[in-house]
């Protein structure tokens, strides 16, 4: 019996070792860029990318806990930073809003800078791993800027017949432009997480002009391209089946809360039967998403929100994060953006071994620190780019006076 006992302890335990990757090793975040003398200023402000992430404990090496965790919790004892909301009517009468948050305390730079965040999807400045990042941004200096996506705050009313897309920018354009007028002494960087990190891609790709109006784009999780990454997520490998069903029933929950007004007039525009008995994005995007963005089919509209298209265009600094444990995201696709920085001098690709989905907790044995790796990555790497920034300024100015 004693044997028997024993036995099956063992077996939990080499159970628990396999399932959790205890075993699997905390490395620093492979890096992927060209060799300049820019990156290389940027990377030595940067100690965080070229130290150990070490996740928590007992779960943290499991990308799907990581997911799950974020998913289901968002952060833990997240803060509740109060910001200021403001709108702005769209061309088509849709509402947007976006909260700002105000410094803690002055830069350590003296300068003014802004983060201008894009969330995830159905996500807002409600979202707890929003409030968490932008709670320790505040604290280091920041005002942060977040956009709400239409449909995603519940107090906040729809005013066209249409909610947020992956790949729509003219909410976060407007979001940039409004940031500018109330601040026309700040400096921006463009930040965004999952399909956030995908529309401030796309947004910076689409025009020079854009890109004139941030220092830098940071982009966090995100799948670069919508169509490939629809190839993965419909499969049943790594349970990427069961995370799109998740996702489908959230984006039903917004659409039936919000049926009047984007079905009550379409008439047959819309098959509605088939978008509400749907399981999976790729349904809701087939009979909804890509008719009510204009496209005849859904492969021409995840072209079209795909940041990959987009990319080539961008010759201002970016930073892209991944981890290789993300179940939405797989390793193939993160290829997109390591080939991109091969043919750029200011462009860092971050791989971790673990973080999950937007996960990145960190510290503790079972519970983890509120601040996660990702929120102080994030910051530290916008520190860089400010500074560096800022050395260059006073250089042109020190020449402009000799």
């Amino acid at each position: 019996m004693t044997a028997a006992i024993l036995f099956l302890v063992i077996t939990i335990i080499l159970i628990s070792i396999h399932l959790l990757h205890l075993a699997s090793q905390a490395m620093p975040p492979a890096l992927h860029f060209t060799d300049s003398k820019y990156l290389r200023s940027i990377l030595a402000l940067c100690p965080m990318l070229r130290e150990e992430y070490v996740p928590t404990s007992l779960w943290g090496k499991n990308g799907h806990l990581q997911t799950i965790l974020y998913g289901k919790m968002g952060r833990i004892n997240s803060p509740f930073p109060r910001g200021e909301r403001h709108s702005a009517t769209m061309p088509d009468d849709a509402t947007m809003t976006f909260d700002i948050f105000q410094p803690h305390q002055p830069h350590n730079t003296d300068g003014d800078y802004t983060l201008c965040v894009c969330p995830g999807i159905a996500n807002s400045s409600e979202s707890l791993y929003i409030r968490t990042f932008v709670h320790h941004a505040q604290t280091e200096g920041f005002r942060v800027a977040v956009l709400n996506h239409l449909g995603a705050l519940k107090d906040v009313k729809l005013t066209s017949s249409r909610i947020f897309t992956y790949g729509g920018t003219d909410e976060y354009s407007t979001m940039i432009d409004r940031v500018l007028e109330i601040y026309p002494d700040t400096d921006c960087i463009a930040v965004g997480f999952s399909m956030g990190g995908n529309i401030i891609t796309k947004y910076l790709g689409e025009s020079k002009e854009n890109q004139t109006k941030v220092l830098c784009g940071v982009s966090c999780g995100q799948g670069y391209d919508v169509e490939k990454a629809v190839e993965y997520l419909m499969s049943w490998e790594n349970f990427r089946r069961c995370y799109v069903y998740a996702m489908a029933q959230h984006m039903k929950s917004i659409l039936q809360q919000n049926y009047g007004i984007l079905f009550g007039e379409t008439g047959d525009k819309y098959d509605t039967k088939q978008i509400f008995s749907g399981t999976s994005l790729v349904d809701i995007d087939t009979h909804y998403s890509s008719k009510r963005a204009g496209f005849s089919s859904v492969s021409d509209y995840y072209r079209w929100v795909s940041s990959s298209h987009y990319m080539d265009n961008i010759e201002i600094p970016m930073f892209f994060l991944n981890a290789q444990d993300d179940p939405l995201v797989p390793p193939d696709l993160i290829n997109i953006p390591k080939e991109f920085a091969s043919r750029r001098n200011n462009v860092i690709v971050a791989e971790t071994r673990h973080g999950g989905h937007l996960g990145y907790f960190q510290g503790g044995l079972l519970i983890p620190d509120t601040i996660t790796w990702l929120d102080k990555v994030v910051v530290e790497f916008a520190h860089a780019i400010v500074l560096t920034s800022t050395i260059k300024r006073s250089s042109k100015l020190q020449e402009m006076v000799a």
